[in-house]
């Protein structure tokens, strides 16, 4: 498998979106990503990046919605996703968003950038949002979009050591956490590039845990006696690795499409078997 320096895996698309903002052209919608709240989105957008970025905010119906734009290499192009949160109707919007994750995490909004101790991202306030963002979180037009390769790991460092690989340059792709039947499903979408007539072949790597708590953060070590993995809320002692984790409110497109048929192939397993039993 070829990881090319230049897997920016959470490269942004904001790059000429000023253009395609002021377009009449009618564009497919991006794939909408809900996150479980701000922090899971600072947390998303500004750790581990030496790009910048910024939120688009506006208001979808009563909805105040603040979100970004990515572009992952995919297939034989790129799938652009929209992360987004939904905030409180009463929650004052600023400038900047103010995000630190050493040490404890603290994230909100400010008119101020000065503060060395935080990340910050520019917020674009929209009086008009374009079609197709709305259409992105309203659900109403998502393209076709082809299915990653689903591959299930047995536990989860080995989802940290493959993440030690992936990670450099600043860049280091987000674990997504969402639910399934009970567990907890904590994954990565991965692309490796030059894969025959693909530029990146997707592959979605992820492990299913019972009773993982809610933590931002993921540390691993190995040394001499063994593997140390943590779930933990701080970023602090810097000789671990560290992964973060970001809480999504609905499962990504890819799972639910993929478990819909498993269901139903266990269902008429167990309807052919009930029946032999009859």
């Amino acid at each position: 498998m070829s990881l090319k320096r230049e897997m920016g895996y959470m490269r942004s698309s904001e790059t000429g979106l000023m253009g395609v903002l002021g377009s009449a052209l009618r564009l497919k919608p991006p794939v909408a990503m809900r996150v479980q709240d701000l922090l899971n989105l600072a947390r998303l957008t500004l750790v581990g990046t030496e790009q910048q970025t910024l939120f688009w905010h506006f208001v979808h119906g009563r909805t105040k919605i603040l979100g970004t734009m990515y572009s992952i290499p995919y297939w034989k192009s790129s799938l652009p996703i929209f992360f987004y949160t939904t905030l409180s109707e009463g929650e004052p919007v600023e400038a900047y968003v103010a995000y630190r994750f050493i040490d404890r995490e603290e994230v909100f909004f400010t008119k101020q950038n000065d503060d060395p101790k935080f990340h910050y991202a520019p917020v674009v306030d929209l009086d008009q949002p374009p079609r197709f963002l709305v259409e992105a979180i309203s659900g109403k037009a998502r393209p076709h979009v082809e299915m990653p390769v689903l591959t299930r790991t047995s536990n989860l460092p080995s989802l940290l050591r493959l993440l030690m690989v992936a990670s450099y340059d600043g860049q280091q792709p987000p674990i997504l956490r969402f639910d399934v039947n009970g567990k907890a499903v904590l994954g990565v979408l991965m692309p490796f590039f030059d894969y025959y007539e693909a530029s990146a072949l997707p592959v979605f790597i992820y492990v299913e845990l019972e009773g993982a708590p809610h933590a931002g953060f993921i540390r691993y070590m190995a040394s001499e006696g063994g593997e140390d993995t943590e779930f933990t809320d701080r970023v602090t002692d810097m000789k671990f690795f560290y992964a973060r984790t970001v809480s999504v409110e609905d499962r990504p497109f890819w799972f639910s499409e993929a478990e819909e048929p498993r269901r139903r192939r266990k269902k008429s397993v167990e309807q052919e078997s009930g029946a032999r039993r009859a």
